[in-house]
């Protein structure tokens, strides 16, 4: 019950009473109630023309009552409808709400996935960074090392020029050289002369071995002639592990062969085949 309806209720309670206690003075005056009712007594208004006053009263209270009850009636109506409606709102406002969390969590997990590639990439940024100076310093490097080839490549290009000049000279003296040698050789051939001789008359330094032995004619053939060098006349000393032999000296030579005789005078030793001979001694 509302509290318009209340206060309706305890009005008629009230007025209830105050016909109550009315009925109960007039038992106890003995007046006229006729005249009480009617007209009044003391210049005051007689009961039936209060009861209608209040009967009207109470009829404009009931009416207002009514009048209260249905505009209550409408608002209760307007505010459930109200209240549906914000009811509805609350209910968009939640699913919107667990949306915006829902959308709040995934724009959350891709802030810290883009935070995770943003530190990646700064960390990618900083080794090549590093990597950009590290080349950086090998480009400088490089062309310093470009810069030192390019003179060295000048200076040996000045050099293998002036060693061009200095071989085209060669190779004209060496033209040269080579028409003298062609004429020396001509003229050795024709002349008989061997350009292996020893200019002294010294035989050149050979060795080889005895290959057989006349020992009562004194004499041994052996293994080097005169294509070695050998000329009658040299000597050649004989040795056997080391040991000095003796000494002998060339009585006759051929291509690849020679006799020797056997000098007594020098002899330490009997001589045998295969013995070590030398044009000369260490």
């Amino acid at each position: 019950m509302t509290l318009l309806g209340k206060s309706f209720t305890a009005l008629i309670l009230i007025l209830s009473a105050v016909f109550m206690v009315l009925a109960l003075a007039v038992n106890a005056s003995h007046r006229n109630w006729r005249d009480v009712v009617l007209t009044g007594v003391n210049g005051q208004p007689g009961l039936k023309s209060q009861i209608e006053a209040i009967s009207r009263e109470n009829e404009q209270l009931t009416i207002q009552k009514e009048r209260s009850q249905s505009s209550l009636d409408r608002e209760q109506a307007a505010r459930r409808t109200a209240l549906a409606a914000l009811q509805t709102q609350l209910d968009q406002l939640k699913s919107d709400l667990q949306q915006s969390e829902a959308s709040v969590q995934k724009l959350t997990a891709q802030v810290q996935e883009l935070t995770q590639i943003d530190l990646s990439r700064a960390q990618e940024l900083e080794r090549l960074t590093a990597d950009n100076s590290s080349l950086r310093q090998k480009v400088r490097d490089e062309q310093q090392s470009r810069d030192s080839l390019f003179t060295q490549t000048l200076e040996l290009t000045d050099q293998m020029n002036k060693l061009r000049g200095f071989k085209q000279q060669l190779e004209e003296r060496n033209a040269q050289l080579m028409s003298q040698v062609t004429r020396f050789e001509e003229v050795v051939a024709s002349k008989g002369i061997d350009i292996n001789a020893p200019l002294d008359g010294a035989p050149p330094m050979r060795n080889g071995k005895i290959l057989e032995i006349d020992r009562p004619r004194r004499l041994t053939l052996v293994s080097i002639g005169y294509d070695e060098g050998l000329r009658e006349g040299h000597f050649l000393e004989v040795t056997r592990n080391g040991r000095y032999i003796g000494k002998m000296k060339i009585r006759k030579t051929e291509p690849d062969r020679a006799v020797a005789e056997i000098l007594e005078d020098y002899s330490e030793g009997i001589m045998q085949e295969n013995d070590r001979v030398d044009t000369t001694l260490d």
